[in-house]
């Protein structure tokens, strides 16, 4: 698969589980604490497909 294309997959991907983070754990925790999860975990998110996608890339 192009580099390009597993960007894009990954660039969609992440902002769709952002919104469903920033839906689903207000409800579930405090406010602040949900938007504040839903904000780290998407970073998490989006470091851990970077670094698969960078690994897949050099190899």
């Amino acid at each position: 698969m192009k580099g390009w294309v597993l960007d894009i997959i990954v660039g969609v991907s992440a902002l769709i589980v952002f919104g469903i983070l920033l839906f689903a754990l207000p409800k579930i925790m405090p406010e602040a604490y949900g938007y504040t999860s839903a904000l780290i975990l998407f970073v998490a998110y989006l470091t851990g497909a970077g670094l698969t996608v960078i690994k897949k890339t050099i190899t």
